[in-house]
């Protein structure tokens, strides 16, 4: 078809986005309503890769473990492309096997739904006006579905027990999914760490990062010690704090408080017991916040409104996501 006028280039479009839109909705987690963002790296970069032809061959948008051409830079120049310039995700999950799979599957949406809709009698101009259409489908469901998301919200009360805070702010990212509970606690403990050191240069790395630790002792070093902040206590972390021990480490594991009793009972089981220190997030951070208030009701709340912006400013720097962010409340 030459020539094609604007009003068929737009019911192309609009066929082939209804199917994606059911596709996209389709990975919509029940609980917590949020979309992965590999979902929306893999439509952005699938919109691309239609430039190939139609139906979509696996050989064209697929490598052996991997979506071709897919990753942070690649993301962001597409983003760029449509005028959005905000940080987005760093990796574009480019080496996610869940990643590889949701481009199979919308290939198979996309080739499907641009057959029937006439992608294919179009002209090659109205056929990148319609992948354009696709791709800008997809910007904006980043910009609802990530950029728009809410903050970490719970109650913070400062007239109560600071880690009855603490606990509230955890009961809800647990109850968003994900890794959001792990990077909350992480970052939890070096906003303490930064608070209560004042003088030292207290690490920070993304949440994603943390996990490797291939060059670190620990989440932190603080003197001698390795601090580990996990949220599931495995006997591979015992196996790192043994390391540190054989390297003149202390080492202090610091986790959730309903985790406590199995972090201690792995110590026992890997003859740590008595080398390594466990404790609880909520009190280990909620007590210096205490302390370093003073003890007293009024300090207390400009404690807890430091502890959070300090919280904020360290998430800024290394992570892209702001539902990892916390609200500060009103009373604070």
């Amino acid at each position: 078809m030459k020539g094609t006028s604007p009003l068929a280039t737009e019911s192309v479009s609009a066929a082939i986005l209804e199917q994606i839109s059911v596709w996209y909705e389709g990975q919509r987690q029940t609980r917590t309503g949020t979309v992965n963002t590999n979902v929306m790296t893999v439509g952005l970069i699938l919109a691309e890769h239609m430039e190939r032809g139609i139906p979509m061959e696996k050989d064209d948008y697929l490598a052996k473990s991997q979506v071709k051409g897919l990753g942070g830079p690649k993301v962001k120049a597409i983003l760029g492309k449509h005028n959005e310039f905000r940080p987005f995700t760093r990796e574009g999950g480019r080496t996610s096997r869940k990643t590889y799979d949701l481009a199979k599957g919308l290939a198979g949406v996309i080739s499907h739904a641009a057959q029937s809709a006439g992608y294919n009698q179009l002209d090659t101009q109205a056929q990148e006006r319609v992948r354009h259409q696709i791709q800008a489908w997809f910007v904006s469901r980043v910009q609802q579905d990530f950029f728009a998301r809410k903050r970490i919200v719970a109650e913070i009360d400062p007239r109560k027990p600071v880690r009855v805070a603490l606990t509230s702010l955890l009961e809800y990212a647990r109850g968003q999914g994900g890794n959001l509970a792990g990077a909350l606690c992480q970052h939890l403990v070096g906003a303490k760490l930064a608070l209560r050191f004042p003088d030292l240069q207290i690490e920070n790395h993304g949440y994603t990062t943390a996990d490797v630790q291939t060059a670190r002792a620990g989440d932190f070093t603080i003197g001698d010690t390795a601090v580990h902040v996990t949220t599931a206590p495995t006997e591979a972390l015992l196996g790192k704090c043994h390391d540190n021990l054989q390297n003149g480490y202390r080492v202090l594991i610091l986790t959730p408080d309903d985790r406590m009793m199995a972090a201690r009972q792995l110590a026992a089981n890997t003859g740590l017991a008595d080398r390594v220190s466990v404790q609880a997030i909520e009190d280990y951070v909620g007590n210096n916040i205490e302390e370093l208030a003073g003890m007293r009701s009024t300090a207390v709340q400009a404690g807890l409104r430091e502890l959070v912006q300090t919280y904020n400013q360290r998430v800024k720097a290394v992570e892209s996501d702001p539902a990892m962010l916390i609200q500060i409340p009103a009373n604070l």
